[in-house]
């Protein structure tokens, strides 16, 4: 299984707009909160939004989601991140913190972006897939160590991008990726992957 958080927010019913930058901004917040950069976010997600080149409009309820193998960084801090939350956005507010628990999956949909980053530089899917995934792998891997203290004994895990691919670059040092998924991978490092980031 795998745990995900959910932050359910509600803005105001004539709507609130938040600039394409909401994102950078909310993960940055995160970010400090935490005291880690290993975790990731949804974009908002909500059948009642609006949006439009340089933002999006949010009506009444909308969700975000967070996902970290680091669970109880969020559950130690809880209070604190409802309180700097809460106050974010002129308009909106913060309703409640709630945790979730989903089945492993190899295949699906990518709610939050991946990304694959070597010696600092940003893995680009489109030019070279394979270096993404094993860049990707060797992430997961220094992942699992740091959570568990060892290394995993089957490390296999390959990674492809079968069909919507979708390319984001709005946090810096990050060049993230969307679509639809498949993996093939030992369970340890598929469970590390569902633990990071977040399937549909």
């Amino acid at each position: 299984m795998a745990h995900y958080f959910v932050f359910n927010f509600f803005a105001k019913e004539d709507g609130v707009f938040l600039p394409s930058s909401y994102y950078n901004e909310l993960f940055h917040v995160i970010r400090k909160l935490l005291s880690t950069e290993l975790f990731t976010i949804t974009t908002v997600r909500t059948r009642n939004k609006r949006e439009v080149e340089d933002g999006v409009w949010v009506f009444e309820n909308f969700r975000i989601y967070l996902a970290t193998p680091f669970v109880e960084l969020v559950t130690q801090n809880i209070f604190k991140i409802y309180e700097v939350l809460n106050s974010l956005f002129k308009g909106i507010c913060l309703k409640s913190i709630s945790s979730r628990k989903v089945e492993v999956k190899s295949k699906g949909t990518l709610l939050s972006g991946v990304y694959a980053q070597k010696e600092g530089r940003c893995i680009e899917y489109e030019k070279e897939p394979e270096i993404f995934s094993e860049t990707l792998r060797q992430q997961l891997l220094d992942i699992y160590y740091k959570r568990f203290g060892k290394y995993p004994e089957d490390q296999r895990f390959f990674f492809l991008i079968t069909k919507d691919l979708k390319k984001q670059h709005v946090i810096d040092g990050r060049i993230e990726y969307f679509g639809k998924i498949e993996i093939f991978a030992s369970k340890e490092l598929l469970e590390m992957f569902c633990q990071m980031f977040h399937i549909r």
